[in-house]
């Protein structure tokens, strides 16, 4: 009843009734029903029901002209969609409620009922009934409430909120001057009256700050859409997360690693692990007026503040070393041959070494688990030290030692050489045999002595040292950092910041622990790995009421950590900046309630700390340590190698979605695994086939090995893999076998061959030397210079015949050979079948060829070579 409207408002808790209770004399509607009286003349009835009884007819006015019983002008049905015009038949008072008839029941809309309302001839609706309420003069009426319905009869009214109008904007606007023009050109619409423009007005001030706000929620919006994809992604953080969906790790770099020699003049003292070796110093510290020698007192090294220390460069010791100074300087033995040397490829070698001050030769006192050096200290052609070739330096670690003796040599030294034994009772030489891993073999011929024709003989080219200990670039550092920030409510992300980079990426035990004070309590000595495999040089230590401290480590990703496990992630963004990152309570455990975190970690990582060799000759002697050693000098005796930079972006945007294509752990043809078998690098050749056994199927792999050591051919020209390859073959296949498969490794079906050649040697050259270098040509050995004979294991494969036009080729190219001519060509133990007409050997499937000429096992191959004419 829109034209009767009362009040604008729309309330949901009326609380007019009430008030009217207490009203001396107002009364007003409670509520009107409609009800159906078939039997009556007027069978559609509103039965109205006041706020208070009525004691009589309700008029107000003295002569009754509005008698509602008498005048049924003044009550008015209103409303209805479908019925309209509903009209009052008549008004009884029945009790203390008013009946009214109506011609006609309304439709399901909401009609109202208006009591005492009288139309003005102005147009306005006047109230004429004082003793009724205005407010409860109008009731609403509904026809239907007895049909049944699910929903609650109440009616809500909602209160829509108010409509602003919206400025017009420039979306384009998206950096702090465009903001700032934009809420400088929006201000005088809403106030015409600014008119401020100078800038130390609080209003511009406000108007900058908002453009401000602006221009970083702008750059925000714009981020978001750029780092979701990994080909617009401007932050490493971001193209870290893309790539390892796809299992690809994006790395952050690696430090450098060395090796440095300790000259010392005692025994038995220590070098604690962790210990700094420095770069040059070439100008005074504070405080002092001379640069330091080769040992620093720790005290003495202010980083933060001295100059003299702004471009050195820091690496520590990543094992403990005990010194002793009869290790300074060790000997090569040579049985007392002459023009010797450790071949390339070595892995052991046979020590002297002698007692400072004295002529006393003795064992070196080695350990398994020691470094040694190996080092040419002179010119193998003038015997002068600065000709000596600083590449023929490498650092093996020691696997084993045994005690030997020779007893040709007495254990004195004459003049700083060996003297025989000259008399019975005289001391034997002690010696000692170092043996080292086969990874560790020397990448070049180590010279032990010479003879050259003006300098004459040349012995000790080459020797050995001890006290050598692996070191990498960083240096450790200890922060308190303040407390930890959650981004993003409660459940967000909680993170700290390191305050110095770059932050050390290094080689770490397996399994680390770390003590109270977050030191790394195993020793590394393996420290060359893939920049993929490192980890963040950090540990926290977490302080927590009232005295309780824990050690949390880092991981590659929270991922994997469980709600209880003290882990966090190390972030690197494009400045080099840590970010330390923590879990949720749902991925790794939320540090809540802590006091404090001191942070322990190393700074230093990348290419810069690929320094070249004798640049470290500084140590840092430790503050509080009794067993210093009396250290002479330090040297770095080989360069720093192994420092990457971090992984950019674009390195990852190209590699990454190739990482997709993952290796899979999973052999099912017979080329699976002979793929799987080649992937190990002392495999030149594989074979597979699938056999039925009887219950099951068998998977049968022959394994080719690239060096003769790996091979172990026993009596009657049977073969087979040694211990150990074969341990390391299948437990390598074992990872790719399925289930219901059984695993069987063997070596080839090695052939054995007989060939006879006539050489005719040119004029001018000798038959000795022709001969011995055609046996050199076709031998199956590997040479110092890199070169093999034409029957070593790696040139042949399973299946490959061996051809006759080849072996013409290999005896021609030898110097001195004119001609030659073939006789015998064929496998040993057989008739010759045709092959030398046939200019072939045919191999089976499994078989590979084999002619190792060793007069002691003809059953391995026999090769006959004779010569005619030449010299």
């Amino acid at each position: 009843m829109e034209h009767l409207q009362l009040t604008d408002a729309k309330c949901l808790d009326e609380q007019r009734r009430a008030a009217l209770l207490d009203h001396p004399s107002l009364n007003g509607i409670d509520y009107v029903e409609y009800e159906h009286r078939p039997a009556a003349m007027h069978p559609d009835v509103l039965v109205v029901r006041f706020v208070k009884a009525l004691p009589d007819p309700p008029h107000s006015d003295p002569d009754g002209a509005y008698d509602l019983t008498t005048n049924f002008d003044w009550v008015r049905i209103e409303g209805g969609a479908r019925v309209v015009g509903v009209r009052v038949l008549d008004v009884r008072l029945v009790g203390d409620h008013l009946e009214i008839d109506l011609d006609r029941a309304g439709d399901f809309s909401t009609y109202w009922l208006a009591l005492g309302w009288v139309l003005q001839p102005d147009g306005r609706w006047d109230h004429v009934i004082a003793a009724l309420d205005r407010r409860l003069s109008i009731a609403p009426v509904n026809f239907k409430a007895g049909c049944p319905t699910e929903f609650d009869c109440r009616s809500l009214v909602e209160c829509p909120p108010e409509i602003l109008a919206e400025p017009v904007l420039d979306y384009l606007a998206k950096d702090y001057s465009s903001f700032r023009r934009l809420l400088l050109d929006l201000i005088p619409q809403r106030n015409p009256g600014w008119l401020e423009r100078n800038p130390a007005d609080l209003g511009i001030a406000l108007v900058e700050l908002l453009a401000y706000t602006g221009d970083h929620l702008s750059y925000f919006q714009d981020a978001v859409a750029t780092e979701a994809y990994l080909d617009t992604c401007r932050h490493r953080v971001s193209a870290k997360r893309h790539s390892r969906l796809i299992d690809y790790r994006m790395h952050d770099g690696r430090n450098a690693w060395s090796f440095v020699h300790f000259t010392v003049n005692d025994t038995g003292k220590l070098v604690p692990q962790g210990t700094m070796v420095l770069t040059r110093i070439a100008q005074a510290l504070r405080g002092q007026t001379a640069p330091p020698g080769p040992v620093i007192p720790s005290s003495d090294l202010h980083f933060d503040s001295d100059p003299a220390l702004r471009a050195i460069t820091v690496f520590e010791t990543a094992a403990p070393l005990t010194t002793d100074r009869r290790n300074n300087r060790l000997w090569l033995h040579t049985w007392g041959d002459r023009e010797c040397c450790l071949p390339k490829g070595s892995t052991g070698a046979y020590l002297y070494g002698v007692d400072p001050g004295t002529p006393q030769v003795i064992r070196p006192p080695l350990s398994p688990g020691d470094y040694l050096l190996f080092e040419e200290v002179k010119g193998p052609m003038t015997a002068l030290e600065a000709d000596a070739d600083p590449a023929h330096r490498q650092v093996v670690r020691i696997v084993s030692v045994e005690e030997a003796e020779d007893p040709v040599y007495q254990d004195q030294l004459s003049g700083d050489e060996l003297q025989l034994v000259t008399a019975p009772g005289q001391t034997p030489l002690p010696l000692l045999r170092v043996t080292w891993a086969e990874a560790d073999a020397l990448t070049f011929p180590a010279c032990i002595s010479t003879r050259h024709p003006e300098t004459g003989e040349i012995l000790d080219v080459s020797i050995a040292r001890g006290n050598v200990i692996p070191c990498d670039h960083g240096r450790t550092l200890e922060e308190l950092l303040p407390a930890p920030v959650t981004r993003g409510g409660p459940s967000g992300i909680t993170e700290v910041t390191l305050s110095r980079a770059p932050l050390t990426f290094q080689t770490m035990p397996p399994e680390p622990t770390y003590d109270r004070a977050g030191q790394l309590l195993e020793s590394r000595h393996h420290l060359d790995a893939s920049p993929r495999e490192v980890a963040p040089a950090v540990v926290l230590i977490l302080h927590f009421p009232p005295a309780e401290t824990e050690i949390w480590t880092p991981v590659p990703h929270l991922l994997d950590s469980h709600p209880f496990d003290r882990h966090f992630a190390a972030d690197v963004d494009n400045g080099g900046v840590t970010t330390i990152r923590f879990g949720d309570d749902e991925y790794g455990r939320r540090p809540v309630g802590l006091d404090s975190i001191t942070a322990r970690y190393r700074s230093g990582n990348g290419r810069a700390g690929n320094i070249g060799r004798e640049s470290l000759v500084h140590v840092a002697s430790p503050v509080v340590l009794t067993d210093w050693p009396d250290l002479i000098a330090i040297r770095q005796p080989i360069a720093a190698r192994g420092g990457v930079d971090p992984e950019s972006i674009e390195e990852v945007r190209q590699l990454a979605p190739q990482a997709f294509r993952a290796e899979q752990f999973r052999a099912v043809t017979e080329k699976d695994y002979e793929r799987a078998a080649l992937k190990l690098p002392w495999v030149a050749a594989a074979k597979c086939a699938f056999r039925w056994t009887g219950s099951w199927h068998t998977v049968f792999v022959a394994v080719h090995p690239r060096r003769m050591e790996d091979l172990i051919t026993e009596e009657g020209g049977r073969t087979r893999l040694t211990d150990g390859m074969a341990r390391v073959v299948r437990s390598h296949l074992i990872r790719y076998k399925l289930a219901g498969y059984d695993l069987e490794t063997r070596t080839a079906q090695y052939v054995p061959l007989e060939i006879s050649t006539e050489l005719c040697v040119a004029p001018g050259h000798f038959r000795g030397d022709v001969l011995q270098a055609a046996y050199r040509a076709l031998s199956n050995r590997q040479f110092a210079d890199g070169t093999v004979g034409f029957f070593h294991l790696s040139r042949f494969t399973f299946g490959q015949p061996v051809y006759l036009s080849q072996l013409y080729a290999a005896l021609v190219r030898v110097e001195g050979v004119d001609s030659t001519v073939v006789t015998v060509f064929k496998r040993y133990w057989m008739m010759a079948n045709d092959e030398l007409e046939h200019g072939v050997i045919p191999m089976g499937p499994w078989e590979i060829p084999r002619l190792d000429n060793d007069p002691n096992f003809m059953e391995n191959g026999v090769l006959r070579l004779t010569a005619v004419g030449g010299l």
